[in-house]
């Protein structure tokens, strides 16, 4: 029961959290999801900022993280978290002026404790 109050008592948090536009063109946008596992009985509640730069009408250039804050079955906790280098996750989306129902978007991600980059994603979405 308890686990439903704190998952309950974050998702209301989140629904608290907005965007806060820093200049006209860039943003920091979080989100905070908690989510319970009924079968497997697991709580986790992660929170993910994120940057977002639109230098342009149509294209949005994103880089964040995600922060796992707590997780019942290992109980880990955002000091554990930061405790490690991050990954940072990147992203561009394209949406041309002319055909609204065209997106376009990259995606990849770079982990500073491996040095690693992560795999590159292209996705094209047609919307009819």
């Amino acid at each position: 029961m308890r686990t439903i109050v704190l998952a309950l008592a974050a998702a209301m948090a989140a629904t608290t959290a907005q965007a806060v536009d820093l200049t006209p063109s860039l943003a920091l946008n979080t989100e905070v999801v908690a989510e319970h596992k009924v079968d497997a009985e697991t709580s986790t509640l992660t929170a993910t900022p994120e940057l977002a730069f639109t230098p342009t009408t149509g294209l949005e250039m994103t880089a964040g993280i995600e922060l796992n804050v707590w997780d019942n079955t290992n109980k880990m906790t955002i000091d554990e978290e930061l405790d490690v280098k991050p990954e940072i996750l990147l992203g561009a989306t394209f949406v041309p002026a002319a055909m609204d129902n065209l997106e376009l978007e990259a995606a990849t991600s770079y982990n500073f404790e491996t040095e690693e980059r992560g795999e590159a994603t292209l996705t094209a979405t047609f919307n009819f």
